[in-house]
């Protein structure tokens, strides 16, 4: 049987033009509303400020860019509606979706609303909170190695504290018969895990941090690390920024929270369960972090 797959922007483009279409149909535009008329479909002004969203002092070749935009968009949708893909089945579904998607992102800023504004005093104690970000702020070069766990054990561990170079450290590896693998990477502050760059800061050259990964344990023997501080005055947009991140998704967890406590739910299939003593969402979080500034250091 055939079956058509379309891209999200088309699937996006659709469902906003069916969940539009009906208003459309009766409501008659004013000209100074229409921007252009494709097969008869009008291109409205409100359309063209929709895409724009955010945008802020549009110029005239942004503005004509997005309404040729809005006239491809409107000419895949008419070539939708006679291949009647509409009635497919996965696209049915796929438009679905994207309403689902449209209403909860609506509810969900509604719900939220504005974050609250930051406290000149919040984003100074988050600069002095986290000098190695900031004022002590450095740049790393690290060797990285690789070994199974099952490879490392207390002896190793013991040899590997009087290690303080990369040629030690594969020498010790060597005459174990251990397999490894190496790299080389450099890394800024920022790229590191946020909970563990007070121990990379506090590392002098030579010394090694270990961390187990899956299988693996990794070793981080720091090569060279160079002072880059950050200026108060630059990182205070960056602060704001990342706070109001934070205590947008603090806010969005405790009220999804509170709306699935009001709400009866019940599973009729399960496909996990937490696990007894399993970490808290802010440690699974800072977890989720080291485990991706691992990998970045592969």
């Amino acid at each position: 049987m055939f079956k058509t797959k379309m891209k999200p922007l088309v699937l996006t483009i659709t469902a906003v033009a069916l969940l539009a279409g009906c208003g459309d149909k009766e409501e008659k535009k004013s000209p100074s509303q229409v921007l252009a008329t494709v097969n008869k479909t009008e291109i409205t002004v409100h359309q063209l400020n929709t895409l724009l969203g955010r945008v802020q002092a549009a110029t005239p070749a942004m503005k004509q860019q997005m309404l040729d935009q809005l006239i491809d968009q409107e000419l895949l949708v008419q070539k939708a509606a006679e291949l009647k893909l509409d009635r497919e089945p996965n696209v049915l579904q796929s438009i679905e979706s994207a309403k689902r998607q449209i209403l909860a992102q609506a509810a969900a800023e509604r719900v939220l609303g504005k974050p609250e504004a930051l406290k000149p005093a919040d984003i100074d104690k988050f600069y002095n909170d986290n000098p190695a970000l900031f004022a002590e702020r450095k740049n790393y070069e690290f060797v990285v190695f690789s070994v199974d766990k099952k490879s490392y054990n207390e002896d190793l561990t013991r040899q590997l504290d009087k290690a303080g170079n990369a040629q030690q450290v594969k020498s010790i590896f060597t005459s174990a018969q251990i397999k490894f693998s190496e790299n080389e990477v450099k890394r800024t502050a920022e790229q590191l895990p946020l909970t563990l760059l007070p121990k990379f800061s506090a590392m002098k050259t030579g010394d090694i941090i270990t961390m187990p990964e899956g299988d693996k344990v990794v070793l981080l023997l720091l090569k060279e690390s160079v002072l880059a501080p950050v200026p108060k005055e630059n990182a205070s947009p960056l602060i704001q920024r990342y706070l109001q991140n934070d205590k947008v998704q603090t806010d969005a967890k405790i009220k999804i929270k509170a709306l699935r406590d009001a709400a009866k739910i019940e599973y009729t299939q399960k496909f996990s369960e937490q696990a007894p003593g399993a970490s808290s969402p802010a440690a699974a979080a800072a977890d989720d972090g080291i485990k991706a500034g691992l990998k970045g250091l592969k």
